[in-house]
Parts: C-alpha cells; sequence; structure tokens
C-alpha cells in the first residue's frame, strides 16, 4: 500500500511539473502573439486588426515543429543566393524584408516551376521577362538566379516608382503593375492593407505580404520566437565568382572534365543553359568558381583544337523535316539531333533555328 501511495505522489508531483511547464509555454507563446508589429524589414504596418491578425496567421504558422524545420531548410538551401540578394538590396537602398520574397516565391528554388508556367528563384512568366532577362532555345535567364535577382529588384523598384509604397509594389510583383493599378483606382483608400480588406485583391496577394512580413518578423527575432536558424556564412565566395566569354557551342560537362570538377558545381553557376552548353551562335558570359578563368581558357582552348568551331544557322520553313534538312545540307539526322540537343522525333516549329555542321551552304543559310 505504501508503495503504490509513493507512485500516486511522484505521479501527482510529475503532473504538477507538467502543467507548470505548459503553463509557462502558454504564457511564452502569449507574449510573442499579443506582440504588436509596426515596422518589420523596412515596411511600416498599421497597428489595426486586420493587418496584425494577417501577419500573426503566418508566424502561428512558421512558429509550428514542421514550420521552424521547413523555414530552417529554405534558408540554409538559400545561403548561395541570400549573400547575393543582400548585396543588391544596399547598393539599390531597398527595404530588407526583400530578401525573403523568394521564400513565398519559390522556398529559395531557382529551378521551381509553378503551375502557371513561372520559373526559377523569382517565379517570372515568360510574358513579364522583357526587358529584364532573355530566353531562346538555348538559354532561359529566368532560371539563373543573380540574372532573375537584378531583373527581379529592378521590377520592384519600377513597381515602387509607381505606387510610392512598398507593400503595394511587392504586390504588384505578384498580381502586376497593370491589375494593382486599375484595383487602386477603384479603391476608397489606396493602400494595400484597405484593398485587401475588402477583397478587392485577389486572395493570392492578399496572401502574400504578410506571408512576407511574418517570415521577416520570425528570422529577425528568431531568438524570441524559439527559432534556430542556419548561420549566414561572412564569406563572399557566395557572391563573387570568375567569368569566361564563350562563342562556341562547349558542353559544360566536357568544361568540368577538364577543369576537374564536379558538372553539377559548373551546371548551379549556369542554371540558364538549358540545353548544358553554350549556345553555338553567339557571345556567352559562362560563369565559373573563383580563380578559374585562366584554367578555364587553356581548358577550352584544349576542346577546340580539333574542331571547326563553324555551324550553320538554317532556319526551319514551311513543309521541312529532319529528314529534308539533313539530305540538304549532307549530313545525318543525327548530327543535326547532336548538335541541338534534340531527339530524332522533335517536332520542328515554323520560323526557328536549327544549327547544323557545317558542310554546304545555300541561300537559307548564315555562318557564325
Amino acid at each position: 500500500m505504501k508503495k503504490r501511495k509513493r507512485i500516486k505522489n511522484k505521479c501527482y508531483i510529475l503532473l504538477l511539473i507538467f502543467t507548470f511547464l505548459c503553463s509557462l509555454n502558454v504564457y511564452s507563446q502569449d507574449k510573442q502573439f499579443n506582440s504588436v508589429f509596426t515596422n518589420v524589414g523596412g515596411l511600416t504596418i498599421p497597428t489595426d486588426h486586420y493587418p496584425q491578425t494577417m501577419i500573426k496567421k503566418y508566424i502561428t504558422q512558421y512558429t509550428s515543429s514542421f514550420g521552424k524545420k521547413q523555414l530552417y531548410e529554405i534558408l540554409d538551401k538559400g545561403e548561395k543566393y541570400r549573400l547575393y540578394i543582400r548585396q543588391e538590396l544596399k547598393k539599390r537602398n531597398m527595404p530588407e524584408i526583400l530578401e525573403y520574397l523568394p521564400i513565398v516565391e519559390s522556398d529559395y528554388n531557382p529551378t521551381a516551376v509553378s503551375k502557371s508556367g513561372a520559373k526559377g528563384l523569382w517565379q517570372f512568366m515568360e510574358n513579364s521577362i522583357k526587358p529584364f532577362l532573355e530566353k531562346t532555345e538555348w538559354i532561359d535567364e529566368r532560371y539563373d538566379p543573380w540574372k532573375s535577382t537584378d531583373a527581379a529588384l529592378s521590377k520592384l523598384q519600377d513597381n515602387y516608382n509607381l505606387f510610392k509604397d512598398w507593400p503595394i509594389a511587392i504586390a504588384a510583383y505578384n498580381c502586376g503593375a497593370g491589375a494593382m493599378t486599375r484595383i487602386l483606382n477603384n479603391a476608397e483608400t489606396k493602400t494595400f492593407w484597405y484593398i485587401s480588406e475588402k477583397e478587392l485583391l485577389r486572395d493570392q496577394s492578399v496572401q502574400y505580404v504578410p506571408k512576407l512580413i511574418a517570415i521577416c518578423e520570425l528570422i529577425n527575432n528568431n531568438e524570441k520566437y524559439n527559432i534556430t536558424l542556419p548561420e549566414l556564412s561572412k564569406s563572399k565566395r557566395y557572391a563573387e565568382y570568375d567569368y569566361i566569354t564563350i562563342n562556341q557551342k562547349i558542353s559544360l560537362q566536357r568544361l568540368a572534365t577538364e577543369l576537374r570538377i564536379e558538372e553539377k558545381t559548373l551546371k548551379e553557376l549556369n542554371l540558364a543553359l538549358i540545353q548544358n552548353c553554350t549556345p553555338p551562335n553567339y557571345l556567352y558570359k559562362l560563369r565559373l568558381p573563383s580563380g578559374l578563368k585562366e584554367s578555364a581558357t587553356i581548358a577550352i582552348q584544349k576542346i577546340t583544337a580539333n574542331t571547326t568551331n563553324a555551324y550553320i544557322a538554317h532556319k526551319i520553313s514551311k513543309g521541312e523535316t529532319l529528314w529534308s534538312i539533313a539530305k540538304t545540307h549532307k549530313v545525318s539526322i543525327k548530327e543535326i539531333c547532336k548538335i541541338n540537343n534534340i531527339s530524332e522525333n522533335h517536332i520542328l516549329e515554323l520560323g526557328k533555328t536549327l544549327y547544323i555542321p557545317k558542310k554546304n551552304t545555300d541561300n537559307k543559310t548564315k555562318e557564325f
């Protein structure tokens, strides 16, 4: 009986301790969620109920066990891009909160593709890349984290110059400046929080800004929210590279072999090269790990030593097939497919260009 009583007393004491610890946790959470946000990452926030509630919704999401783990992994993955973004924001005197916009856009994934076809770290749609980025059959600069960062920050600056309000400029990056202009023209009060609360803005754009603010608040005050974050390297190695200009088709795999580095390393620095080689018909600035420019110059000379480096550009006309083009230029279909990184059953598009090994020319071609 006495033994049973002692066990019962121990259980009671443990229950009291557990209840006390839980109350401390609840108190800590209450303290966190009773905070009033007034300025986060350079954005001024109204103290009204609506904006505060919207932000706290995402604070709650990212302070769950899963949310904390997710945030850590995203920030760790994005380190190599965050340093560059931070550097460019300082140069342009833009709000620091924009460093975390790629979390909302792509989770810092430079190869992300949305259901609607938006691509890259900053999720550019193809119809919105001009004049910021380039896309051809060889390159898609939406996948280049550095060039797309420059493009995104320029677009955000354009939005701010138009609207003179950062929350609206950020939301306009999501919904488009034209759509935002039309919405504001019909709004009694021209602020992001007003058009959101009155449901004048589509829901995706409504959630866009408070989610960004919550992420920035959690990162800037991670100890307050008991969040562990990866340490951002103080090294500038992620923001500094060597470059070499190439005017012919060079395989990234072959170049990586000559440089004795992993092909993955070279690809990650040149994600815009969607064919895994440099374009054969114009100058391309290839990004290299710092310190490898001289070695790359020697490697490229070696790779091209026994090649003519000459291609023919053939513009596809109506009715042409790979077979008829190969016959015209007296080359095999395999050779054409290899140079253009296409399959033998590839469907040709009228007006597009195919590159052919130089053997013969006709009035449809021009040499590079």
